[in-house]
């Protein structure tokens, strides 16, 4: 299940959120609060649906690795399940159910998002119980399609990372690097539900600060500062949401450390995103990335050694970035 690396990465365009939308994008992002809450319940009460779609959303992220998809497609795709999962429930009897949303979520977001898009039959890989015909799954799309409304371009924490990287002052070949590595920690997290409570916007800050934290612990308070600021979000709500990831990339560690030693090949999805990790081509394409700031302000001298800090860090081998282990 070797990734390739120019389609293991996302392309930053796909991600890119215009100042023009950005006000319309915060406003339907803090909207969404209160649903995500009552998805988040809904599922802790019955401990069946929370693991039908952990297991659901592992065996999305696993077929979203083998064929390279984009980290954006992933997203969609388990924002699609979520949603629909809110407005439908399935029956315990029915246990195929599940993962037949599962298919047909995540052929439709590949439908959105990807150029070269399998075939029914060709998606169900990766060690999955049920095989569904086609026209199985294309009943189940267009159930999907018409309890989700058609509102198939919905705000997702890779929404606010393009944006916010460039407030921030990144750019070019920095910026893209920074944006690849917040989408592989979104991507070894979202199949936890504890993270539907948090809003997109809480957690690409959060996701955006432990990558700060893990190349250069000291810039983290400036930044952290400025997100904030910019989003305007409730600063308990991000540390919890910091610290959910870090629990989760500590546990991640113990497991795969036992795993490394008799296997080069992942078994969960965390373990896709570790070797993507590993076989990411030398840092060359973006050790000279510029520090210029995008912003219209001028650049304060501080800032500037704040990005040349982190260019620098970002710089080094990608094995050292990211605590979740490769």
């Amino acid at each position: 299940m070797a990734l390739n690396h120019q389609n293991s990465t996302f392309v930053v365009d796909a991600l890119y959120c215009s100042e023009e939308n950005w006000d319309e994008e915060v406003g339907e992002d803090h909207f969404l609060e209160e649903e995500q809450n009552q998805l988040y319940d809904s599922l802790q009460t019955n401990g069946n649906p929370a693991g039908a779609r952990r297991e659901a959303v592992e065996w999305m992220l696993k077929v979203n690795a083998h064929y390279s998809f984009s980290a954006l497609t992933a997203v969609l795709a388990v924002n699609y399940l979520d949603r629909f999962l809110f407005n439908f429930r399935f029956q315990n009897e029915k246990p195929w159910m599940s993962q037949l949303a599962a298919v047909a979520c995540l052929s439709l977001a590949a439908k959105v998002e990807e150029t070269q898009v399998p075939l029914l039959l060709d998606l169900q890989v990766e060690e999955n119980r049920y095989v569904f015909e086609a026209k199985a799954i294309q009943r189940m799309e267009v159930l999907v399609l018409s309890t989700l409304q058609w509102k198939m371009n919905p705000v997702t924490p890779l929404s606010f990372l393009d944006y916010i990287s460039r407030r921030l002052g990144l750019k070019d070949h920095l910026c893209w690097e920074f944006l690849r590595r917040c989408g592989r920690i979104l991507l070894s997290v979202i199949s936890d539900s504890r993270f539907m409570c948090y809003l997109p916007s809480v957690m690409a800050t959060a996701t955006m600060l432990h990558v700060v934290d893990s190349v250069e612990p000291n810039l983290r308070v400036e930044y952290q500062n400025q997100l904030l600021g910019i989003l305007g979000i409730d600063k308990e709500k991000v540390d919890k949401c910091c610290k959910l990831i870090i629990e989760l990339a500590t546990r991640v560690q113990g497991n795969q450390s036992n795993k490394r030693r008799f296997s080069s090949i992942p078994g969960s999805p965390n373990g896709v995103m570790d070797l993507s990790f590993s076989s990411d081509s030398s840092n060359d394409s973006w050790a000279a990335a510029s520090s210029v700031s995008s912003s219209p302000e001028p650049v304060s001298k501080k800032s500037r050694s704040q990005q040349e800090q982190l260019l620098r860090r970002l710089s080094h081998d990608p094995s050292d970035f990211l605590s979740i282990p490769r």
